[in-house]
This record gives structure tokens, sequence and C-alpha cells, in this order.
């Protein structure tokens, strides 16, 4: 990861997966930093050394939280709750821009590659015309596009960061945790198209992209994900917990038609999303962001799995 000099750096969602893992990095590279959250302290202790600012993004913004901030890191977002989403992933993004207007040089925004929808093209770069299907995507193209019109009027910088699926030791996807235990109960069976690709990218490596996106050219937008062949990390996780590599191929149709009668109706193990992700062949290139900032990957798939899979352990 490239040095930076220190810098006085707000941000939203500190307590996340990502956010976390952002946090600690700048406030080891000695950076000063200033975290929203509705909690009013760092319960964990890991964040020692961070100042807090109680709030809600739901409602106005103290600007105090914002006074003589060089960097702003907006990565907080309702993921879950389809009925909050609007709240806090567009008028919340709405009340931190009218917060920040004319104090601080660099907004960085974390968005996500679901904005440009269900994968239709074998490539999908930052020039694909976006085309969200459910609520979260709509929600934060929406706040994408707040940040540009408001950043664009104030004159301030601004980067836009759009992950595919992170994950790390400590993150709280149950389905990459449900992916490697089928490998290792030795129920996993491959479905559909031989050429189908995972798109996962490593947390380690999305925190050092966001660190980079400082330097970045105002305006632009990346894409990260570090895409692989779903047989080669499948392959990788059953080197890893010790058993072979399986076999069994199953024609795609025959299982979409299964879920489609059955889903809603009585527990499946695999749901019509996560079967869209095991036979998805689209690719989320990484290329601009390699070629702009000079990007490599610290912790490249598979073999970053490794993480999840001794986590288990």
């Amino acid at each position: 990861m490239p040095s930076t000099p220190p810098r006085k750096v707000a941000m939203t969602g500190a307590t996340g997966f990502i956010g976390n893992a952002l946090a600690q990095t700048l406030l080891a590279q000695g950076d000063e930093v200033r975290i929203l959250s509705r909690r009013p302290v760092d319960a964990t202790g890991v964040l020692r050394g961070a100042q807090w600012f109680q709030g809600d993004l739901c409602r106005p913004i103290d600007v105090g939280f914002l006074d003589g901030v060089d960097i702003v890191y907006h990565l907080a977002a309702e993921l879950h709750d389809p009925t909050r989403m609007s709240a806090v992933n567009v008028q919340g993004t709405k009340n931190l821009l009218a917060a920040a207007a004319g104090r601080l040089r660099r907004w960085i925004q974390l968005s996500s590659v679901g904005v440009y929808g269900p994968p239709k093209d074998l490539v999908i770069n930052e020039d694909t015309s976006p085309a969200p299907a459910n609520e979260y995507e709509r929600t934060k193209l929406a706040g994408d596009h707040l940040v540009e019109e408001a950043c664009r009027r104030n004159g301030t910088e601004y980067t836009i960061l759009r992950p595919s699926n992170v994950i790390g030791a400590n993150m709280k996807i149950g389905s990459v945790f449900a992916l490697v235990n089928a490998v290792r109960r030795r129920r996993y069976f491959y479905i559909g198209p031989r050429d189908a690709v995972a798109t996962y990218v490593h947390i380690e490596d999305v925190v050092a992209a966001l660190v980079a996106c400082q330097a970045a050219p105002t305006g632009r937008i990346y894409n990260l994900s570090c895409d692989c062949l779903w047989k080669e990390l499948i392959e990788c996780i059953a080197s890893a917990v010790g058993v072979s590599s399986p076999r069994l191929r199953l024609p795609a149709f025959p299982m979409r038609l299964m879920i489609r009668l059955l889903e809603g109706w009585v527990p499946l193990p695999l749901t019509s999303g996560g079967l869209a992700s095991l036979t998805n062949r689209s690719c989320y290139p990484a290329d601009r962001i390699v070629k702009e900032l000079g990007f490599t990957f610290a912790r490249p798939l598979p073999e970053a799995i490794e993480d999840i899979v001794n986590a288990m352990s």
C-alpha cells in the first residue's frame, strides 16, 4: 500500500466489515480519523485513537464532524432492510453532502458493482450503463448520482469505488461459509457452464483501493473485483479442507426450473440468486484502477479464500 502523508479523515460506516478495516488502516498510518456512528463510543476498543461523533445519517448532520476535514469516506449503507434503504442510502447521502458542502477536498464513495444490475454481458466495466434491478442497487446508484452532482457543483474532488462481493475472515456473509462447508462435506457439485466466473475481492484489497482513491483523478469510477473461474475457487477450497475436488456437474436449466417452482414454498439449499451466482459468466475487470493508480491485488483469488477456511477451523 503506498504511503501517504497524514490526513484529517471523516468516515461513515466505520463499524461495518469494510469500514472497520479501513479505519484501522488509516489510524495505523497516522491519519486523524473522525467517525460518525449511532453508537456513542467504540465499544470494541479496536478503533482506539479515533474521534467519535454520535449521529444518524437519516437526520441533519452536525457540521462539526466535518470542520477542517480533508477527506470523507462514505461507506455507510443499509444492506438488508429494503424499507430503510432509501432513507439511509439516498437521504443519508444527501444529508452528509449538505453538511460537507465547501468543507473538504475529496469525497470517496463506496458503491457496488450491483448498480450494473444482473450480469448480462461477459465483460462489465465502468462504461457499462447501470441497470439496477432491486431496491439496494437502485438506492446505491441514486447515492452515487447525488455525490457526482453535488461534488461537481461544489468543486469537490470525488471518487467512487465499486467492489464486487467482498470476502475476509471477519465477514458475516453466510453464503461463503456455507460454500466452504458444502465442499468440506463433499456435498458441492457444479452447475451449468464450465467457464462460470466467481466475482469476489478480498477485504485487504478493497481497503488498499480505498486508500489509493485519495490520489485518483477527480470524477473517476473504479470497479474492483478479482475474478476467477468457479472451478479454480472450488478446487482451492477442496485443497485447503483436505478433500478431493468435486467432479459432478449438472445442467442449469432443470435446477433453475425446480428452484422457480419450489422457492418460497419449501426451504431450499440453493436460492435463485445463488444459482445465478454459480452459473455467472460475466466478469468485472479492474483494468482502470490498475492502469491509472498502479493498483495491484495483494490477496488475489482463488488463493485468498484460505482466509475463510482458516477462520472456520
